[in-house]
């Protein structure tokens, strides 16, 4: 059955349409604006994704200096536990830097994660020789050494590292009673 509407509803359902300028009241969207939104929805989308990817390919990568302060905090602390000296040395084949016993034998490895084909990371140890001391000001006079030697009271060969990670050289030196950094070249 049909429904049959008189006059009153009719001018009612007007009324609600029409505002006080006198226009009908639209119901819905311009073409124009759904395209500005769609638009501006894909922009955020895009920069959500770009961000998100850049965070999750650096979620796995730790920095290198973070690592080897890491290294010469176990070794110190291996060094004292197993009452003998510990050295530390970069592996270059592995990428990473190796904590090893008296007799040789690997004690634990601190892996860069990066791949030795790529050639991205180059290490060096050097040893500060006494003249110069660990005064921060000084220019040390240096002696490339293979590895750093931890002994059993804590201390250490008084050394300094540089790394050099995608053409950006740093260099880094250590207080040979802690682990701590006295000098690092990316912060004067």
């Amino acid at each position: 059955m049909a429904t049959i509407y008189g006059p009153s509803v009719r001018m009612h359902n007007l009324k609600r349409t029409i505002l006080a300028t006198g226009k009908p009241v639209r119901h819905g969207f311009t073409l124009i604006e759904l395209i500005i939104v769609i638009a501006l929805v894909a922009l955020v989308g895009g920069l959500v994704v770009v961000n998100a990817e850049a965070i999750f390919r650096g979620l796995g990568e730790e920095p290198v200096d973070r690592i080897l302060r890491k290294a010469v905090r176990e070794a110190r602390f291996q060094a004292a536990y197993l009452k003998e000296p510990v050295q530390l040395r970069f592996d270059e084949e592995s990428v990473a830097f190796l904590l090893t016993g008296e007799s040789g034998q690997t004690l634990k490895d601190f892996s860069t994660g990066l791949e030795s084909s790529a050639n991205e990371l180059d290490v060096e140890f050097e040893q500060l020789l006494p003249e110069e001391g660990l005064n921060r000001n000084a220019s040390p006079d240096t002696v490339e050494i293979e590895t750093v030697t931890f002994r059993p009271d804590r201390s250490s060969t008084p050394f300094q590292v540089i790394i050099d990670q995608d053409g950006r050289p740093y260099t880094l030196r250590f207080d040979p009673f802690s682990d701590i950094v006295i000098d690092d070249s990316r912060n004067p």
